[in-house]
């Protein structure tokens, strides 16, 4: 974070470490520069080989439910022009009736002090994916990003119909898939977990996942890659699936 007028580089890293602190909790682990780390749920730092993300360089990217900003700012590091987008209100978040809080209050203070603190170029959306369309940001993009996601949402469905209105090329999208239902491989099948604590919605198995995406208008769907995301320092961890596909024909 660049130093105000009169402010030393060691004071401007010391109020950004203290901004930080303040903010807390971080969904993602950012490194911020100058020694400066936020303490996130999920550190995708050592993940990112397995997503398998393609050249950027010069790409119109748009990264669906950025959160802190983690991908959005790892593509832009990698030569794209990113679109970031996300929601500005807690009560505007997807929420189980049962789990929806009396109180509301703004979202992405976290990815705004992060945005500054690595002078970064992303553009930030407030919009849900449900109602994103070309026409509202500027046309499509080569890459649509979406990374955990989608089991919070009500409509998976309509929310992947949306991103494939708005991918010219490829998507990537990384989601928690169900071990419990695995051994049924097949029945394309999820869990419900609207009453969980987690404002998780749904967990379908990976044959599931894939069917959804290509019942959305994407083509050559595959999938890239499993793994297990770690929450802190927990043993374990939440099973994902990186799926790859290309844009609707049009």
């Amino acid at each position: 974070m660049p130093a105000s007028t009169g402010e030393s580089e060691e004071e401007a890293t010391g109020r950004l470490g203290e901004r930080v602190r303040q903010l807390d909790p971080w969904y993602h682990t950012l490194d911020l520069g100058e020694g400066v780390v936020t303490e996130g749920m999920f550190d995708l730092r050592p993940l990112v080989d397995r997503y398998g993300l393609p050249d950027v360089t010069g790409k119109r990217v748009l990264d669906v439910g950025t959160f802190d900003g983690f991908w959005a700012f790892e593509l832009e590091r990698r030569g794209a022009e990113v679109t970031s987008l996300d929601l500005d209100r807690i009560q505007q978040l997807d929420w189980p009736p049962r789990l929806r809080p009396a109180e509301d209050r703004g979202r992405g203070e976290t990815f705004r002090l992060a945005h500054a603190a690595l002078g970064s170029s992303v553009e930030r959306v407030g919009c849900s994916i449900y109602d994103a369309t070309p026409e509202d940001l500027g046309g499509v993009f080569d890459l649509v990003f979406c990374g955990s996601v989608l089991i919070h949402l009500r409509d998976p469905m309509l929310a992947l119909e949306r991103m494939a209105a708005l991918c010219a090329d490829r998507l990537i999208l990384a989601e928690e898939h169900s071990r419990r239902l695995a051994p049924f491989a097949f029945v394309r099948g999820a869990e419900f977990r609207g009453d969980s604590p987690w404002s998780t919605w749904w967990i379908p198995t990976v044959q599931t996942w894939l069917r959804m995406v290509h019942t959305a208008g994407f083509e050559d769907v595959r999938k890239h890659g499993r793994f297990d995301m770690s929450f802190r320092a927990q043993r374990g961890g939440v099973p994902h699936v990186v799926i790859h596909a290309r844009g609707p024909v049009r």
